[in-house]
């Protein structure tokens, strides 16, 4: 049975199957993401570059293997300095999801 993943998408707690992509896990949420070149039977190439967002993940202590917890008991997330295409990156635990930013805007 495929394990189920939590995340969040534009603050929206979404839950979706593993290795499904942040388009699909958005779609099936009500969350829209523009796409060009993806199609869900094709195989996903990234080359319009139009479904760019910001993307966290929760910081894993080295030492322990678990995830750092802020100061409020949520989980730190690090956001990478560069945008993802959601239609090439599968969801991951503890994933936030920014579509909408300014960053991302601006990007599209």
């Amino acid at each position: 049975m495929p394990k189920q993943i939590s995340l969040f998408i534009d603050n929206m707690p979404v839950s979706a199957t593993e290795n499904t992509l942040i388009v699909d896990a958005a779609k099936r949420a009500g969350i829209d993401i523009p796409v060009f070149c993806y199609h869900p039977k094709m195989k996903p190439v990234g080359m319009c570059r139009l479904c760019l967002v910001e993307v966290g993940r929760p910081v894993i202590d080295r030492a322990t293997g678990k995830p750092v917890s802020e100061s409020d008991g949520t989980p730190r997330i690090a956001f990478g300095t560069k945008l993802e295409t959601a239609c090439t990156t599968p969801v991951s635990e503890g994933m936030v999801v920014r579509t909408n930013s300014e960053k991302a805007s601006a990007a599209r």
